[in-house]
Formats: structure tokens, sequence, C-alpha cells
């Protein structure tokens, strides 16, 4: 849930998880007309930055290494991370607003942005919390030291959260930017955007992984979800189309304090870690809504987290629970990759 940490000692876990994360083209890197007539594919330009306290990594085709099509290409990915660098700073409480932007201008995205997180609230019946924002400043999961809470001081935030009415529209959210915090989907946001801005430009093919929450277009993209206890390891492969992903796991950002391990993904109803899964895949129509999806699934557990998942149109999930079975929806057989199988467990 945490949005901006920004902490330079966390690139290195960060970098590994998304080495972890192998993004793949789904016929075995890129089986195109060339290769098949045994001419070699041309590397894909690649480039990965910091940003939102995760890796960004884009990954543009080109169709020849003709200099004009790899410029082309690096071009579309530095629109494509500057559109991340925007989206960051819009929703940062850290960084200045983005400069090119009115603040009705600013206003008006962030509301926009916030209809996705009211539906998914409204949804998970407050599973999934936008004003969550001081239970995150206790837990210090934006800082360089969290640690655990006083109870006291946890138990009076929770209750000032449950005291809160149900918001009537987007639009009054927007009006408690103290409080909305937007770790839980804006990095979808961002990497439904860095797409649309390479579409902008002509691209015809590319794909952003922004920590996990991953979208392509115009490939056969396949995507290997990390498995959420054996660091190098595969637990399924993907092959979602359309369909963007998101993965919400209690390994992306933790601390241990006495022996026990207390990550990020805090349940709004009693103030600590959800400990009901380990991890939560999502798949949706966009990469914002597949993000707050995984956050609420997390919280809300296996058994009501499955239920939500099956209740809506166009969405599937996998699930590890916090014995390491895994769940996943009805639908979800349609988008393994070509031969792929999921275990029954994850331990």
């Amino acid at each position: 849930m945490s949005g901006h940490p920004h902490a330079d000692n966390r690139l290195g876990s960060l970098r590994d998880g998304l080495l972890v994360l192998i993004v793949c083209l789904a016929a075995g890197f890129a089986v195109t007309r060339a290769l098949r007539q045994q001419e070699q594919v041309p590397q894909p330009v690649r480039v990965t930055r910091p940003a939102m306290g995760t890796l960004v990594d884009v990954v543009v085709p080109v169709a020849s290494d003709d200099p004009a099509a790899r410029q082309a290409a690096a071009a579309a990915a530095a629109a494509a991370l500057a559109e991340v660098a925007r989206v960051d700073s819009l929703f940062s409480w850290r960084l200045p607003p983005p400069r090119q932007m009115t603040p009705e201008q600013r206003s008006r995205e962030r509301t926009d942005v916030l209809e996705i997180a009211l539906e998914v609230q409204r949804l998970s019946g407050g599973a999934f919390e936008t004003r969550i924002m001081p239970l995150v400043r206790l837990w210090g999961f934006d800082d360089e030291a969290p640690a655990v809470p006083d109870p006291a001081a946890l138990a009076a935030a929770v209750a000032r959260l449950a005291a809160l009415s149900d918001p009537a529209d987007a639009a009054e959210l927007e009006s408690r930017p103290d409080a909305l915090h937007f770790g839980a989907w804006a990095k979808g946001y961002a990497v439904d955007r860095a797409c649309e801005a390479m579409r902008a430009l002509g691209q015809p093919a590319a794909l952003v992984n922004a920590g996990g929450e991953i979208r392509g277009f115009g490939r056969d993209w396949a995507v290997g979800i990390r498995h959420p206890r054996l660091p190098g390891a595969i637990l399924a492969r993907l092959a979602p189309g359309d369909l963007a992903v998101a993965t919400s796991g209690d390994y992306e950002q933790f601390f241990e304090q006495d022996g026990v391990r207390y990550h990020h993904l805090l349940d709004p109803r009693d103030g600590r870690p959800a400990r009901g899964c380990r991890s939560v895949t999502v798949l949706a129509r966009t990469c914002a809504r597949a993000d707050a999806l995984a956050t609420a699934v997390f919280v809300l557990g296996p058994r009501e987290g499955m239920d939500l998942i099956e209740r809506l149109p166009g969405v599937e999930g996998l699930l590890v629970d916090a014995d390491g079975t895994l769940h996943q929806s009805s639908g979800l057989g349609r988008y393994l990759a070509d031969g792929a199988t999921i275990e029954r467990t994850a331990s």
C-alpha cells in the first residue's frame, strides 16, 4: 500500500523481484516470420528506471535494427517513463506536483482515478480503503524505519477511520487529500498511462512493468508470476492478452520485529497487516483496476476475495493463501501460457 518510499536501499530487492517477474514473448521470445526464416530477431529496446518506489521496466519490440526504428522505439520508451514520472508527481505527497498541469487539471485527473478506487472500496465492503494514510504513517511504511505502532495510537486511528461516513463520490474523497494514500492503485494507473503514451506515438507494441503491475499491447505477451516464498521461482505463466496484470504480495515491503513479519498491506478494519494471503494476482481490463482489486482481495482473504473476483465480469485471479494453498478463479485457465500448469500448493 505504500506508494512512494524512494529508498535506495530497497531498490536491490525490488530489482531482484523485477528479474524474477519474467516477462517474455508468448511463443518464446518473439517467434516472428523473420525467426521462422532463420533470421536473427532484433533485440527489443528496454529501459528501466526507478519510480514510484519500485523499478519501472519498459520493453519496446523493433521490427529491424535500422537506426530509425530503434530511435523511434527509444522515444516511445522515454515518453512512457515521462508519463510515469508525471503520474508519480500527481499522486505523491513528497514530490512537487507536475509543473505542466494547473491545479484544476490535477484535481480533475485525481478525481477521475479516485472513481476507480471508490468502486473497489464499495465492491469490497470497505476492505479496500482510500483514506488509509494515517495508518500508513503510524506504521512508517513510507519511511526508512517502519515499526509496530503503539497499540493505543493504532486503536485510536482505526476508530477514527471506522467513524468516517461512506464517501458520496470521488470529489468528496479528493477534498481530503491529507487522508488519501494512492499506493494501492497509482502504479497501475501509471502503467495504463504509459501504454497510452506509446500508443499515441504510433508504437504498435510494448510492455510496461512497474514492480508487478503489468500491461502490454500489440504482441502475445506472456508474464511469469513470482512465487511468494521461493526467490527466483515462477508460480505460473500467464498469457493475459488484452488484460492487465497486477500482483500484491506480503514479500513486497515488510520488516521483521521480534521474529514476526509485518508487511505493508494493511486491513483498514483493524489497522494491522492482513494475514489471509501471501500473494494475489488479478487480471482486469485496466492496470489501475487490477491493482486496486489485488489489494482488496488480499485484505479480504481467500474465500471472500475469490468470491469477489468471481462476481466481476472480465476479472480473473490467482491467490496463494497463508498456508501456501493456491486458489484460482473459474476462468483463469483461459489465460495460462501454452503448456503452463499451476501447482496446487506454493509452500
